[in-house]
């Protein structure tokens, strides 16, 4: 049961005044008279009892430094500071010849506007024209132009393959990088937005290489770093070329040797010369003796920023060439601790009071390494004319995706009402529940439905083992994609390593895949359906999604783990399809390859194991007449 909140502040002033007037015979011994508020004493109880009821009205109140302090002994994060947007800035050269833009090089749409943007990494902007194409099986061009998701790579298992050609022109060589954006049909966040995942072991082992489209050269890249995680979300992946490569190389595959993805990766959108960037911009200054002379050892003592009013994010200050940090409070800071706070609204930093936080003394040389933007201006849609603010180069920029994740700093009351909700969530795996949760909420990876099997322990399939858990999990794909849908080997591995942190120190813990059962069905109608292959579509569809292990049954939630097979429910399912079209007089189940049999019984399956149709047959049979037949 939920316990009560405590309440101090229970007394009023006129209970405060009723027990002392009380009091007032039995403490004088009766020389006091005159209980009246005309009388001088009473005025000064009254005083007394206002000044009393303040002090309980404070009991209540927890100040924000109380606040904060509680939020880091429950482990919790304190208010989160301003958050800078992410996007990614596509780059494009008016000259013929590549240009090399820098990591760290601010961009703007106006370079007098306060919304900059900084790119994560250096970019190669190549000369380009027209666009890019992809083969898969055929030519997808033009599915990727209008953004339909080309499916790159199979789920299968087998070796796969696909094969691009970038938009680069003319015969230029570099030693730089070839940046290429691969934008995905993925529920999971971007590789550019903040705050960044947990690192997952790649859904697939892929190889990335060069070949010119002439068929007369190829190769592979001399390092590649993949912003995908295998293909798994959206990112940027970055290769090195090789000496011998130049743009008439524009040719890209990327192939595996087995493509165990749970669903194939879906291309919506491949751009070059891309690069993250955020809505942040470093800067430093020295020089600030004006201020740091005029300081006394006094608690309290300021430094503000040029330009940082309302924009800063974070700030080192070396003073007197003594490093300070920054801190989210002094609450425990002690008096030598080189530490202060970050007033963003002022753009100051400001120090402790000897106690908590060290006073700085005045004088020597200041230096301030300090970070402007963030906050929910940094928000926004698509643009196309970016330019550098600082490099004199015949470049410009456009952001294909847009930039989000920006966000104002957290109040302690939001940081409050944050905390409340996070001692609410599981992270603790004690009960078949709590390894649920935990499974389908595994950063990095995306889980759609699990099941624990309390005592299933896969060396020991015929016997029930104390303290064994087995959690099968069944990865979320698009709708109709994938019958039943494998989870990759990164995906069982964080979601075993997330189960074995939280675990029991007695409980033994193994994720594995779902168990599926070939399901072989035959439904009888009767009737003389004017299109017997539309009957036989509606009714192989209505069936497939009423078993389907991510949207199946009866709630829409995916086939329940174990559930039998009714023949009842499956005519009905059948039916509901077919509505006016024709008459369902049976349904009947074959599974693990048996042939289709009918039963008026259940089939069982075993707990933890799911259906998956291979095949729906359908068998009219023609409607009899009452009395048909007889004599």
């Amino acid at each position: 049961m939920t316990l009560p909140a405590p309440k101090l502040d229970d007394l009023t002033w006129a209970d405060l005044m009723a027990a002392t007037t009380r009091r007032i015979p039995a403490e004088s011994d009766g020389t006091w008279t005159l209980h009246a508020p005309a009388d001088p004493g009473v005025t000064l109880l009254e005083l007394f009892a206002y000044l009393l009821e303040q002090r309980l009205y404070w009991l209540d109140q927890a100040p924000d430094e109380l606040v904060v302090a509680i939020l880091k002994l429950l482990g919790l994060e304190p208010p989160r500071p301003a958050r800078a947007a992410a996007t990614v800035l596509a780059l494009s050269t008016g000259g013929e010849t590549p240009t090399v833009v820098p990591a760290g090089t601010v961009l703007a749409r106006d370079p007098a506007a306060a919304i900059r943007f900084t790119l994560d990494d250096e970019v190669t902007a190549f000369p380009v024209d027209g666009d890019a194409h992809v083969v898969t099986d055929r030519d997808r061009t033009a599915d990727l132009l209008a953004r339909r998701g080309v499916p790159l790579l199979a789920s299968d298992g087998s070796a796969a393959s696909a094969r691009f050609t970038l938009p680069l022109t003319g015969a230029h060589s570099t030693s730089g990088w070839l940046s290429v954006l691969f934008e995905l049909d993925s529920p999971l966040p971007p590789s550019w937005a903040p705050p960044p995942l947990p690192v997952v072991r790649p859904p697939a082992e892929l190889t990335w290489s060069w070949f010119r489209p002439s068929g007369d050269a190829s190769g592979g890249f001399a390092q590649v770093e993949d912003g995908t995680g295998g293909l798994r979300r959206s990112g940027v992946v970055r290769l090195r070329p090789p000496p011998e490569w130049s743009t008439m190389d524009n040719g890209l595959l990327v192939a595996t040797p087995a493509a165990t993805y749970p669903a194939p990766p879906r291309l919506l959108r491949l751009a070059v010369n891309v690069s993250g960037a955020r809505h942040a911009e470093r800067r430093t200054v020295t020089g600030l003796g004006e201020q740091t002379d005029r300081w006394l050892k006094l608690p309290g003592q300021r430094l503000v920023l040029p330009d940082a009013a309302d924009r800063l994010l974070t700030a080192v200050l070396h003073l007197a060439g003594e490093e300070w940090e920054p801190a989210a409070d002094f609450a425990f800071g002690s008096g030598r601790d080189r530490i202060f706070l970050l007033d963003r609204h002022d753009g100051a930093l400001v120090f402790g009071d000897g106690l908590t936080g060290r006073i700085p003394r005045p004088g020597g040389t200041v230096e301030v390494g300090y970070t402007i933007g963030g906050g929910r201006d940094g928000n926004g849609g698509l643009t196309d004319n970016w330019l550098p603010v600082d490099l004199a180069a015949p470049v410009r920029a456009a952001n294909p995706v847009k930039a989000d994740g920006g966000a104002d700093p957290e109040t302690v009351a939001q940081a409050r009402d944050r905390a409340a909700g996070a001692l609410g969530e599981v992270t603790r795996a004690v009960t078949a529940a709590d390894f649920v949760t935990l499974a389908t909420t595994t950063p990095g990876v995306q889980v759609g439905r699990a099941h624990a099997a309390v005592g299933e322990h896969p060396g020991f399939p015929c016997a029930r083992v104390p303290g064994a858990v087995t959690v099968h999990i069944v990865p979320s794909v698009p709708a109709g994609t994938v019958p039943a849908p494998e989870p990759d080997p990164g995906m069982l591995c964080a979601v075993e390593e997330r189960l074995a942190a939280a675990r029991l120190l007695t409980a033994e813990v193994f994720v594995r895949p779902p168990v599926y059962r070939d399901v072989r069905l035959r439904v009888d109608l009767s009737g003389t359906p004017a299109d017997r292959a539309e009957v036989s579509t509606v009714v192989s569809a209505a069936l497939r999604h009423h078993l389907d292990p991510l949207t199946g049954g009866d709630e829409g939630t995916g086939w329940p783990f174990g559930g039998a097979l009714r023949p009842s429910a499956l005519l009905r399912a059948a039916q509901q399809a077919l509505g006016d079209l024709a008459a369902v007089t049976a349904v009947a189940i074959g599974i693990d390859g048996a042939d289709p049999a009918e039963t008026c019984d259940d089939v069982p399956l075993r707990a933890g194991d799911l259906p998956v149709v291979r095949e729906v047959r359908t068998h009219v049979v023609p409607v009899v007449e009452p009395g048909e037949g007889l004599l």
